[in-house]
């Protein structure tokens, strides 16, 4: 049997090159393990909200026939190695078994985020040139108003519906012919997943088969499993590396593009119901889960770990997680759509660790990658005669993270721009990624993060960083969400706003009182602070509810200025 790390790294174009050859070495050593648990949406709507979730599963030897069976029928229906295929169908097991068939025959899986708005769906498929799409009836129903979708040669259906299509899952699974794994090169595309950055342009991550077999020994290096850990990852990418790790995966039964009330108490009784021993949820679940148990006085006695990430994680966030998990190791991990991971940092280490430096610590930075600190810069980087000499940051001072590794994504699909605004590609053919967040080390090596580039603020020739100033904020007993950004001013260039909504049981009469108790905070901890200002809400990334939306919330304090 072929080892395990040569897997997506051999030369030419052989069949263990596809990251599918993952799954079927599972299922030879381990057939009956399961490899998906998950819970019905009939079973969600009829929950009392205490009684144990009833989830269904399927074994990895029962995982792979199914995948096969579906492949063979892709096949028959005259989809190829090559073709763009867009899967837009919810975090379930159709979701996976799709994926997976898609790559055994050798097209490219391409993903489109639900919450994105429908140009950014149109310009989605441009990029791909798509020539099938499997998803649902609403989903079908939702996209033909995008010329791009509608006009797709092939549409695969997946559940119950009314209208024709050329071919549904269900079927492909039950009357497919199992064929044979397609040979790849390593460098082939095996999944394009769309981001759409500051900037709102979708951008599509060319995630090659070696790309996604690096990736998962990354993490798996910082983040390991054993044979009897049961996972219930909230990010689906880590999915991807628990089914590649060959443990049991639970589907979180919560839909993650639209934030509920029941989010935490679903996850919670998940934990408890599965035995749950290892998690990975984004910032914004990480907190909702530590209030729902410290409210209900519950202590998560199955974990051994917990890993979160995706934006910045405070000590305070910890802290408060570490009071419900008290013997689970808590993992922040540091990354992103194009790099992960870069870093990580355990909770302990985090909360002992008592400097009082700007931003927040995420740890060491992997030692897979390359890394330096370059001058922080909202233009192209392109590398002349004096190469890095004139981009470097000044050591000791903050500066943009750049990164290179068998882990970085180093393209995107068919947008050549996006490579120009993200990579900095040397003389010699090397690749870096420009990670757009602003850091510096510590005298331990050990990586802070202050902000973004795109958010730093410029204030009479002076660089402020939001990260600091947002954890001090959300301190305030009457501070929900909180922003620190910039405003276009012409005597400073920018002036500083404290941007705060307010918890449920304040009264907004008293923004006055608010106003002033902010002022001080910042005048303490000497950060220049121009204006305060109370808003309903502060726009949030949809994919995690994790991030501030910058340039929107500009916009909100513009037009109601």
């Amino acid at each position: 049997m072929l080892e395990y790390s040569a897997i997506g790294n051999l030369s030419g174009n052989v069949q263990e090159n596809n990251v599918i050859y993952f799954l079927y070495r599972h299922a030879q050593l381990f057939h009956e393990r399961i490899a998906l648990c998950w819970v019905t949406g009939e079973e969600i709507m009829k929950w009392n909200g205490t009684d144990d979730l009833r989830h269904e599963s399927i074994n990895y030897g029962d995982f792979v026939h199914a995948i096969s069976s579906i492949a063979g029928g892709l096949k028959n229906i005259g989809i190829a190695k090559g073709d763009r295929v867009i899967i837009f169908v919810p975090l379930s097991l159709e979701l996976y078994l799709s994926m997976f068939a898609v790559q055994q025959i050798g097209a490219i899986a391409v993903f489109l985020d639900s919450w994105a708005r429908r140009d950014q769906l149109g310009v989605s498929a441009r990029i791909v040139e798509p020539k099938a799409m499997i998803s649902f009836e609403k989903a079908f129903e939702l996209c033909a108003a995008v010329p791009e979708l509608s006009e797709i040669p092939l549409k695969i259906i997946v559940g119950h519906h009314e209208k024709q299509y050329h071919a549904r899952l269900s079927e492909l699974r039950q009357n497919g012919n199992e064929c044979a794994i397609e040979p790849v090169e390593s460098n082939d595309t095996a999944l394009i997943t769309f981001t759409t950055g500051s900037s709102g342009v979708p951008k599509g991550a060319n995630r090659t088969h070696r790309f996604l077999a690096a990736q998962h020994r990354a993490l798996d290096k910082d983040i390991p499993y054993n044979e009897t850990d049961i996972d219930l990852p909230v990010f689906p990418i880590f999915s991807l590396n628990n089914i590649a790790g060959g443990v049991t995966t639970i589907l979180p039964a919560i839909d993650l593009a639209a934030p509920s009330d029941r989010d935490a108490s679903i996850i919670v009784n998940q934990i408890f119901s599965r035995q749950v021993r290892c998690c990975t949820v984004s910032p914004s679940i990480f907190v909702k889960i530590a209030e729902y148990c410290r409210s209900n006085n519950i202590v998560l006695t199955t974990l051994r770990r917990v890993v979160t990430g995706g934006a910045p994680v405070s000590k305070d966030n910890v802290r408060d997680f570490k009071a419900i998990v008290p013997t689970a190791e808590i993992l922040v991990l540091y990354g992103s759509t194009e790099v992960e991971p870069i870093g990580h940092i355990e909770a302990n280490e985090m909360l002992q660790d008592k400097s009082e430096r700007e931003g927040v610590n995420v740890g060491r930075i992997s030692e897979d990658l390359d890394y330096k600190f370059i001058k922080i810069s909202r233009k192209n980087v392109e590398l002349g005669e004096k190469g890095w000499q004139e981009w470097e940051a000044e050591k000791g001072k903050a500066g943009e993270l750049v990164v290179s590794g068998a882990h970085v994504c180093e393209n995107y699909y068919n947008n050549p721009d996006a490579f120009r605004s993200t990579k900095i590609k040397e003389a010699n053919g090397k690749i870096w990624h420009r990670t757009g967040d602003v850091g510096i080390l510590d005298e331990q090596g050990r990586l802070w993060l202050v902000g973004r580039v795109h958010n730093t603020i410029i204030r009479a020739n002076d660089y402020l960083f939001p990260i600091h100033a947002e954890i001090l904020l959300k301190r305030l007993d009457f501070v929900r969400q909180a922003a620190f950004l910039g405003i276009d001013d012409v005597h400073l260039g920018e002036k500083t706003c404290a941007i705060f909504s307010l918890k449920w049981d304040f009264k907004s009469e008293d923004v006055e009182r608010y106003a002033a108790a902010i002022m001080r905070l910042f005048k303490e901890n000497k950060i220049p602070l121009d204006e305060v200002r109370m808003v309903k809400e502060i726009p949030m990334d949809p994919r995690h509810h994790s991030k501030v939306e910058y340039s929107k919330l500009r916009e909100i304090l513009t037009q109601n200025a």
